[in-house]
């Protein structure tokens, strides 16, 4: 009886065995025209609106050609921080065999900020070893804040003065390798401080005295002398992914008439990229630290110290929001490409002033973080959108020329 069973069970898997063959090659051809037929209705990806106009940009080096040839050329943008959307035109020229390179530009803002801006470089001694130069800068800055000193002031002690400077600068600079380089410069700086002309606050002059900004009433000549390294290993300063930058700044500044505000400054910043998934996110971390210390008898001028809170440091917080004579900040970001010419991301920034070094406590920094968009080309971010939240002052929003760092 077993047996029987056996070739029963055998017989009807022999039986079966033509069928699924059957059915399996069916299905292979039916998966097989549906590929098929998916394929024919592909049709090449085909980008729209705000992606199709950045590609547009990058694909006919629009910016590269604004911010490299010679001749007329609009200049957007890069004014200074807190001044508002500035733009303006400007005539740069090469010489002597494309050696001698000469740039002039005039710009004025929505708030009424000025700036007029001459240089003049020789770039090119002993195939960009060196290089020599000099600069010449006038601006009218009238609705800049202050808060007061130190990191307990008010939000609500906000003013604002008028500030107009002359600068004019001589400059050289030793690059022995392509990723370092030396400068040196000396300078002259003319500052006059006037009312600001902002009605929605009250001036500076005010609600402070002289005593509680030091240098509110008179303003010397200074002299001032400055020497700086850079250490730059970026793949592409404009909009790096990857590498890092490494920078010192030390400067002395001599009051020339007052004998009042004789000072030295120093400043030093590192910023490193570590990208993956090919370059196409980027998580990107900065530091920096400012110091500035008064001779003896001496003053350090309101208008020249360290700060944190704006754009360029702590974007939950206004721009200037804390000074004082010492003032470290951090930030961090993760960067991704959201689609050719867009990038976004997402940033946490801290950040403190203090009187003294031995002060600083980093647990009670001043942080802030947000989201941010930034159009850009491979080479360049031509402008980017900042909001800042999480300080305790409300959100901001910041519209920047260039990147964030």
């Amino acid at each position: 009886m077993r047996r029987h069973t056996v070739q029963f069970v055998v017989a009807c898997t022999l039986l079966c065995l033509p069928a699924q063959a059957q059915e399996a090659d069916s299905r292979a051809e039916l998966l097989a025209k549906m590929r098929e037929q998916k394929a024919q209705n592909l049709q090449p990806y085909k980008p729209k609106g705000i992606e199709k106009g950045l590609l547009y940009i990058e694909e006919r080096r629009i910016i590269e050609r604004l911010t490299t040839i010679d001749g007329w050329y609009p200049r957007i943008g890069g004014m200074t921080t807190g001044g508002g959307f500035a733009g303006g035109a400007g005539y740069r020229k090469h010489f002597l065999d494309e050696e001698l390179f000469v740039n002039t530009s005039a710009a004025i803002s929505m708030k009424a900020y000025k700036e007029v801006i001459a240089q003049v470089s020789y770039p090119t001694m002993e195939r960009g070893m060196f290089e020599v130069g000099g600069d010449f800068k006038w601006r009218d800055f009238p609705q800049e804040d202050y808060f007061g000193i130190g990191p307990d002031s008010s939000g609500d002690m906000r003013s604002n003065y008028a500030i107009t400077s002359t600068d004019v600068t001589l400059r050289g600079a030793m690059r022995p390798l392509r990723w370092l380089r030396f400068g040196g410069e000396v300078g002259m700086f003319w500052p006059e401080i006037g009312r600001g002309t902002d009605s929605r606050m009250p001036a500076t002059q005010d609600l402070f005295t002289d005593t509680e900004a030091a240098g509110l009433d008179e303003q010397p000549k200074f002299l001032y002398k400055n020497v700086s390294v850079n250490i730059d290993y970026r793949d592409q300063p404009g909009n790096p992914r990857s590498g890092g930058l490494w920078r010192a700044t030390y400067g002395v500044w001599d009051d020339r008439e007052l004998d009042q505000f004789d000072f030295n400054r120093f400043d030093a910043e590192v910023a490193h990229f570590f990208p993956i998934f090919d370059k196409k996110r980027v998580f990107a971390f900065r530091g920096r630290v400012v110091y500035v210390n008064n001779d003896p008898g001496h003053r350090v001028p309101f208008y020249f110290l360290p700060y944190v809170g704006g754009s360029d440091t702590i974007r939950g917080f206004r721009e200037f929001r804390f000074r004082d004579e010492n003032a470290i900040f951090m930030n961090a970001e993760y960067r991704w490409e959201a689609f050719s010419g867009l990038d976004m991301a997402l940033f946490l920034d801290a950040g403190e002033v203090s009187p003294n070094w031995e002060t600083i406590d980093l647990r009670e920094a001043r942080t802030s973080y947000g989201i941010g968009f930034r159009f850009n080309t491979f080479k360049s971010v031509f402008l980017r959108f900042d909001i800042g939240t999480g300080g305790g002052e409300g959100t901001r929003l910041f519209f920047k020329f260039g990147p964030a760092f």
